[in-house]
Protein backbone atom coordinates (compact mmCIF):
# COMPACT_ATOMS: atom_id res chain seq x y z
CA UNK A 1 0.00 0.00 0.00
CA UNK A 2 1.46 3.36 -1.05
CA UNK A 3 2.05 6.05 1.56
CA UNK A 4 -0.60 8.77 1.60
CA UNK A 5 0.81 12.13 0.50
CA UNK A 6 0.20 15.18 2.68
CA UNK A 7 -2.55 17.29 1.01
CA UNK A 8 -0.33 20.39 1.09
CA UNK A 9 2.41 18.51 -0.72
CA UNK A 10 -0.16 17.07 -3.12
CA UNK A 11 -1.25 20.59 -4.05
CA UNK A 12 2.34 21.56 -4.88
CA UNK A 13 2.77 18.31 -6.83
CA UNK A 14 -0.34 19.11 -8.86
CA UNK A 15 1.16 22.41 -9.98
CA UNK A 16 4.40 20.79 -11.07
CA UNK A 17 2.48 17.98 -12.76
CA UNK A 18 0.81 20.66 -14.89
CA UNK A 19 4.25 21.99 -15.84
CA UNK A 20 5.47 18.51 -16.71
CA UNK A 21 2.44 17.44 -18.75
CA UNK A 22 2.12 20.74 -20.62
CA UNK A 23 5.78 20.61 -21.62
CA UNK A 24 5.28 17.12 -23.05
CA UNK A 25 2.21 18.28 -24.99
CA UNK A 26 4.20 21.14 -26.51
CA UNK A 27 6.66 18.60 -27.93
CA UNK A 28 3.97 16.78 -29.89
CA UNK A 29 3.91 17.17 -33.68
CA UNK A 30 0.61 16.31 -35.35
CA UNK A 31 2.35 15.49 -38.65
CA UNK A 32 4.35 12.72 -36.98
CA UNK A 33 1.37 11.06 -35.29
CA UNK A 34 0.22 7.57 -36.14
CA UNK A 35 -2.70 7.86 -33.74
CA UNK A 36 -5.00 10.69 -34.81
CA UNK A 37 -6.68 10.70 -31.40
CA UNK A 38 -3.46 11.52 -29.56
CA UNK A 39 -3.72 14.83 -27.72
CA UNK A 40 -1.70 17.96 -28.36
CA UNK A 41 -1.94 21.50 -27.04
CA UNK A 42 -3.51 24.31 -29.08
CA UNK A 43 -2.14 26.79 -26.53
CA UNK A 44 1.48 27.52 -27.43
CA UNK A 45 2.75 29.38 -24.37
CA UNK A 46 3.59 28.20 -20.85
CA UNK A 47 4.49 30.75 -18.16
CA UNK A 48 5.91 29.34 -14.91
CA UNK A 49 6.46 32.14 -12.43
CA UNK A 50 7.34 32.48 -8.78
CA UNK A 51 9.73 31.29 -6.13
CA UNK A 52 13.35 30.56 -7.02
CA UNK A 53 14.93 27.20 -6.28
CA UNK A 54 11.67 25.23 -6.09
CA UNK A 55 12.21 23.04 -9.17
CA UNK A 56 10.51 24.92 -12.01
CA UNK A 57 13.27 24.18 -14.50
CA UNK A 58 13.59 20.59 -13.27
CA UNK A 59 10.02 19.71 -14.25
CA UNK A 60 10.27 21.32 -17.68
CA UNK A 61 13.53 19.46 -18.31
CA UNK A 62 12.03 16.19 -17.07
CA UNK A 63 9.13 16.61 -19.49
CA UNK A 64 11.59 17.04 -22.36
CA UNK A 65 13.66 14.02 -21.32
CA UNK A 66 10.66 11.74 -20.80
CA UNK A 67 9.24 12.77 -24.16
CA UNK A 68 12.65 11.89 -25.69
CA UNK A 69 12.65 15.26 -27.41
CA UNK A 70 15.53 17.15 -25.80
CA UNK A 71 16.98 17.95 -29.24
CA UNK A 72 13.77 19.87 -30.02
CA UNK A 73 14.21 22.24 -27.07
CA UNK A 74 16.32 25.41 -27.11
CA UNK A 75 17.11 26.56 -23.55
CA UNK A 76 18.08 30.21 -23.15
CA UNK A 77 19.39 31.30 -19.75
CA UNK A 78 20.26 34.76 -18.54
CA UNK A 79 19.76 37.88 -20.63
CA UNK A 80 18.41 38.06 -24.17
CA UNK A 81 17.85 40.88 -26.65
CA UNK A 82 14.87 41.25 -28.96
CA UNK A 83 17.12 40.56 -31.97
CA UNK A 84 18.49 37.37 -30.40
CA UNK A 85 14.98 36.21 -29.51
CA UNK A 86 13.80 36.80 -33.09
CA UNK A 87 16.58 34.59 -34.42
CA UNK A 88 15.93 31.89 -31.79
CA UNK A 89 12.22 31.86 -32.67
CA UNK A 90 13.12 31.38 -36.32
CA UNK A 91 15.52 28.52 -35.56
CA UNK A 92 12.82 26.75 -33.49
CA UNK A 93 9.80 27.76 -35.56
CA UNK A 94 8.58 24.26 -36.49
CA UNK A 95 5.74 22.46 -34.72
CA UNK A 96 7.04 20.29 -31.88
CA UNK A 97 9.94 22.68 -31.18
CA UNK A 98 10.14 24.52 -27.85
CA UNK A 99 11.98 27.71 -26.97
CA UNK A 100 12.62 27.72 -23.20
CA UNK A 101 13.53 31.06 -21.62
CA UNK A 102 14.85 30.24 -18.17
CA UNK A 103 15.28 33.12 -15.72
CA UNK A 104 15.82 35.65 -18.51
CA UNK A 105 15.36 39.00 -16.78
CA UNK A 106 12.98 40.51 -19.31
CA UNK A 107 11.27 42.88 -16.88
CA UNK A 108 14.49 44.83 -16.18
CA UNK A 109 15.11 45.60 -19.87
CA UNK A 110 14.55 49.05 -21.31
CA UNK A 111 10.88 49.64 -22.12
CA UNK A 112 11.40 49.57 -25.91
CA UNK A 113 13.37 46.31 -25.82
CA UNK A 114 10.96 44.68 -23.37
CA UNK A 115 7.96 45.73 -25.47
CA UNK A 116 9.53 44.24 -28.62
CA UNK A 117 10.07 40.90 -26.84
CA UNK A 118 6.54 40.78 -25.44
CA UNK A 119 5.11 41.60 -28.88
CA UNK A 120 7.03 38.61 -30.29
CA UNK A 121 5.62 36.43 -27.48
CA UNK A 122 2.11 37.51 -28.40
CA UNK A 123 2.60 36.87 -32.13
CA UNK A 124 4.24 33.49 -31.47
CA UNK A 125 1.43 32.24 -29.22
CA UNK A 126 -1.63 33.60 -31.05
CA UNK A 127 -4.27 30.81 -30.83
CA UNK A 128 -5.01 30.13 -34.49
CA UNK A 129 -4.93 27.25 -36.94
CA UNK A 130 -3.58 29.68 -39.54
CA UNK A 131 -0.02 30.97 -39.82
CA UNK A 132 1.44 32.83 -36.85
CA UNK A 133 3.61 35.46 -38.50
CA UNK A 134 6.43 37.08 -36.53
CA UNK A 135 7.98 40.14 -38.18
CA UNK A 136 11.08 42.23 -37.63
CA UNK A 137 9.91 45.68 -38.68
CA UNK A 138 13.23 47.40 -39.16
CA UNK A 139 14.73 49.14 -42.16
CA UNK A 140 17.70 46.77 -42.26
CA UNK A 141 18.39 43.21 -41.14
CA UNK A 142 20.78 43.11 -38.19
CA UNK A 143 24.09 41.12 -38.31
CA UNK A 144 22.65 38.27 -36.21
CA UNK A 145 19.82 37.79 -38.69
CA UNK A 146 22.23 37.92 -41.64
CA UNK A 147 24.61 35.38 -40.03
CA UNK A 148 21.72 32.91 -39.55
CA UNK A 149 19.96 33.73 -42.84
CA UNK A 150 16.80 34.80 -41.00
CA UNK A 151 14.08 36.52 -43.07
CA UNK A 152 12.30 39.65 -41.83
CA UNK A 153 9.10 37.65 -41.25
CA UNK A 154 8.26 33.97 -40.83
CA UNK A 155 5.57 31.55 -39.67
CA UNK A 156 6.15 30.28 -36.13
CA UNK A 157 4.48 26.97 -35.23
CA UNK A 158 6.58 26.07 -32.18
CA UNK A 159 5.91 26.75 -28.49
CA UNK A 160 7.37 29.02 -25.81
CA UNK A 161 8.11 28.14 -22.19
CA UNK A 162 8.92 31.19 -20.07
CA UNK A 163 10.32 30.43 -16.61
CA UNK A 164 10.73 33.43 -14.33
CA UNK A 165 11.27 34.12 -10.64
CA UNK A 166 8.97 37.14 -10.92
CA UNK A 167 5.50 36.86 -9.39
CA UNK A 168 2.24 37.33 -11.27
CA UNK A 169 1.77 40.66 -9.47
CA UNK A 170 5.21 41.85 -10.63
CA UNK A 171 4.44 40.82 -14.19
CA UNK A 172 1.08 42.61 -14.12
CA UNK A 173 2.66 45.78 -12.74
CA UNK A 174 5.55 45.91 -15.19
CA UNK A 175 3.82 44.67 -18.33
CA UNK A 176 0.68 46.76 -17.81
CA UNK A 177 -1.55 46.47 -20.90
CA UNK A 178 0.52 43.61 -22.30
CA UNK A 179 -0.40 41.34 -19.38
CA UNK A 180 -4.00 40.64 -20.39
CA UNK A 181 -2.88 39.66 -23.90
CA UNK A 182 -0.18 37.34 -22.54
CA UNK A 183 -2.44 35.82 -19.91
CA UNK A 184 -4.96 34.79 -22.56
CA UNK A 185 -2.27 33.18 -24.71
CA UNK A 186 -0.16 31.44 -22.04
CA UNK A 187 -0.95 28.68 -19.57
CA UNK A 188 0.14 30.44 -16.39
CA UNK A 189 1.25 28.32 -13.43
CA UNK A 190 2.28 30.33 -10.36
CA UNK A 191 4.70 28.56 -8.03
CA UNK A 192 4.47 30.69 -4.91
CA UNK A 193 4.88 28.69 -1.72
CA UNK A 194 4.59 29.77 1.90
CA UNK A 195 7.15 28.59 4.46
CA UNK A 196 5.12 25.52 5.45
CA UNK A 197 4.62 24.44 1.83
CA UNK A 198 8.32 24.94 1.12
CA UNK A 199 9.36 22.81 4.10
CA UNK A 200 6.89 19.98 3.52
CA UNK A 201 7.58 19.82 -0.20
CA UNK A 202 11.37 19.82 0.28
CA UNK A 203 11.13 17.07 2.91
CA UNK A 204 8.86 15.07 0.58
CA UNK A 205 11.44 15.28 -2.21
CA UNK A 206 14.19 14.07 0.13
CA UNK A 207 12.26 11.33 1.94
CA UNK A 208 9.97 10.01 -0.80
CA UNK A 209 11.58 10.93 -4.12
CA UNK A 210 15.23 10.46 -3.14
CA UNK A 211 16.32 13.95 -4.18
CA UNK A 212 19.52 13.66 -2.14
CA UNK A 213 19.91 9.90 -2.70
CA UNK A 214 19.25 7.64 -5.66
CA UNK A 215 17.59 10.41 -7.69
CA UNK A 216 20.08 13.13 -6.84
CA UNK A 217 20.92 15.28 -9.86
CA UNK A 218 23.50 17.42 -8.10
CA UNK A 219 25.89 14.65 -6.99
CA UNK A 220 26.53 11.41 -8.80
CA UNK A 221 25.28 8.53 -6.63
CA UNK A 222 23.73 10.97 -4.17
CA UNK A 223 24.71 11.64 -0.56
CA UNK A 224 25.08 8.95 2.14
CA UNK A 225 21.99 8.17 4.25
CA UNK A 226 23.62 9.77 7.29
CA UNK A 227 24.02 13.06 5.42
CA UNK A 228 20.42 12.91 4.20
CA UNK A 229 19.14 12.36 7.74
CA UNK A 230 21.28 15.21 9.08
CA UNK A 231 19.86 17.47 6.38
CA UNK A 232 16.28 16.49 7.28
CA UNK A 233 16.94 17.11 10.98
CA UNK A 234 18.55 20.46 10.28
CA UNK A 235 15.62 21.59 8.12
CA UNK A 236 13.07 20.54 10.76
CA UNK A 237 14.91 22.31 13.58
CA UNK A 238 15.87 25.50 11.76
CA UNK A 239 13.19 26.11 9.13
CA UNK A 240 12.10 29.35 10.85
CA UNK A 241 15.55 30.92 10.60
CA UNK A 242 16.88 29.56 7.28
CA UNK A 243 16.89 32.33 4.70
CA UNK A 244 15.21 30.18 2.05
CA UNK A 245 13.63 26.74 2.28
CA UNK A 246 13.87 25.06 -1.12
CA UNK A 247 15.16 21.88 -2.78
CA UNK A 248 18.19 23.86 -3.92
CA UNK A 249 18.90 24.97 -0.36
CA UNK A 250 18.59 21.35 0.85
CA UNK A 251 21.33 20.36 -1.60
CA UNK A 252 23.52 23.18 -0.29
CA UNK A 253 22.96 22.01 3.29
CA UNK A 254 23.75 18.38 2.44
CA UNK A 255 26.87 19.43 0.56
CA UNK A 256 28.11 21.48 3.52
CA UNK A 257 27.49 18.62 5.97
CA UNK A 258 29.24 16.18 3.64
CA UNK A 259 32.34 18.31 3.03
CA UNK A 260 32.73 19.76 6.54
CA UNK A 261 31.85 16.88 8.91
CA UNK A 262 33.44 18.48 11.99
CA UNK A 263 32.14 22.04 11.85
CA UNK A 264 29.25 22.04 9.37
CA UNK A 265 26.86 23.64 11.87
CA UNK A 266 29.12 26.68 12.17
CA UNK A 267 29.44 26.90 8.38
CA UNK A 268 25.69 26.70 7.88
CA UNK A 269 24.99 29.30 10.56
CA UNK A 270 27.21 31.74 8.69
CA UNK A 271 25.83 30.84 5.25
CA UNK A 272 22.07 30.53 5.48
CA UNK A 273 20.73 31.90 8.77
Amino acid sequence: MSKEINPIVQDVNTRFEMVYKTTKLFLQNRKEKNNKNEKYSVVKGLLICGDAGTGKTHWVTKGCIDAKKTEDVKPIKGSITAAALFVALYMYREEGKVLMLDDCDILSLQAKERSAIIDMFKAATEPTTDKRIISWERAQRNPLMVANDVPTSFDFQGSIVWITNDSVDSLKLKLKGHWAALDSRFITIPIVLNQQERLLYTLYLIEEIGMLGKNCQAKEGGFPIKIQNETINYLNKNYQTISEISPRMAIKIADTIYNHPSDWKKYLQIQIS
